[in-house]
């Protein structure tokens, strides 16, 4: 059976997601350890007890993302053995891509992103901007839209196409006046327009200084070729090498991201997984492809149902064997107590 796993970026986050795998799974609890230690961040705290607007922080919301993509990820291959023929990921979900795929370390990835989203950050905050997504307009309609609004010359009117996530599923990105110029606009043609959870005007040309910063910091890493086919954004295309995966790092920043073309190269998937946060992807992949297995892997039902398609038994977690060693302990306790005091 081919198997796809993609990973979702930022956006995806939410309050306490991953709790139920992670109150069950030791080594999901590991990779939050060891993300808080490299980090310096209480990511329990973060995920399962801050706030929507704390997760929310690009630094926050990247990092919370790919550590718990990173962690399903490695309870799938560790525990069950389930490795994919394929990956991708979206936006910053490329560098859980990258990780699964054996292309960089766990730490490195934190360092890198946390980085990114620095940098990110303080573009963001030198011109705001926003995103939206919009379902129900063509490219070329959108793409008419945006023209009315963007100036290309200079980052003061900003409003791109960034994501082409499926045929009619787009999203923009750019100044917040422009943006809610061409919001209004969509509307007005009976499309649906969702503001998107994040922080900034991303894959825009907003973000060049950002990408121009981060470039720098790519040499502290060792990138790995990797055997795992890997497609990034910047082009929808496979790619191998330790730099074709730093460049499409670099560039995705400023560069639109290729989603639905990139998904092109998982029709011959016969299970494609979404391992992290949510479940977007995989039901805008599903709408597309209806009768393809698609599912997400967000709890332990989830897991359960991966499993049995691929006609694999559930192992008991290692916390319910000790829970099980302790209650057949106190029975036995208990048991002869009670023949201690018969005698």
């Amino acid at each position: 059976m081919k198997i796809g796993m993609l990973f979702p970026g930022q956006g995806a986050q939410h309050l306490a997601m991953g709790k139920e795998i992670y109150d069950r799974e030791r080594i999901v609890q590991e990779y939050f350890e060891e993300a808080s230690t490299c980090l310096d961040q209480n990511f329990v705290r973060l995920c399962f007890a801050s706030s929507e607007k704390e997760l929310k922080e690009t630094v926050n919301a990247q990092t919370s993302i790919f550590l718990l993509g990173a962690a399903l990820y490695s309870l799938l291959k560790s525990k069950y053995n389930i490795t994919p023929d394929i990956v991708a990921g979206h936006s910053s979900g490329e560098y859980a891509a990258i990780f699964a795929a054996g292309g960089m370390t766990f730490p490195d990835a934190l360092y890198l992103l946390k980085k990114r989203a620095l940098f990110m950050e303080e573009a963001t905050l030198s011109t705001p901007g926003s995103m939206i997504a919009v379902l129900g307009l063509s490219y070329e309609k959108l793409k008419e839209l945006c023209d009315k609004y963007d100036d290309p010359t200079d980052i003061t009117h900003v409003v791109e196409i960034v994501n082409y996530n499926a045929p009619t599923q787009l999203v923009i990105s750019g100044t917040i006046p422009e943006i809610e110029a061409v919001a209004q606009e969509a509307r007005a043609l009976k499309a649906k327009v969702i503001p998107l959870n994040v922080a900034g005007a991303f894959h825009s040309r907003l973000m060049r200084n950002a990408e121009q910063n981060f470039s720098a910091y790519m040499v502290k890493v060792d990138f790995k070729d990797i055997q795992t086919p890997l497609v990034n954004n910047i082009e929808a295309k496979i790619v191998m090498t330790n730099e074709e995966i730093k460049d499409s790092l670099v560039r995705q920043m400023s560069a639109h991201v290729l989603w639905w073309p990139a998904m092109e190269k998982f029709k011959d998937c016969d299970l494609i997984i979404e391992v992290g946060p949510g479940n977007k992807l995989s039901k805008m992949l599903k709408r597309e492809w209806p009768d393809k297995e698609i599912l997400a892997l967000n709890n332990t039902t989830d897991l359960e149902t991966i499993l049995r398609i691929l006609g694999k038994e559930v192992i008991p977690s290692e916390l319910a064997l000790d829970l099980e060693t302790e209650m057949q302990s106190l029975a036995s306790k208990v048991s002869e107590n009670v023949a201690n005091s018969n005698q």
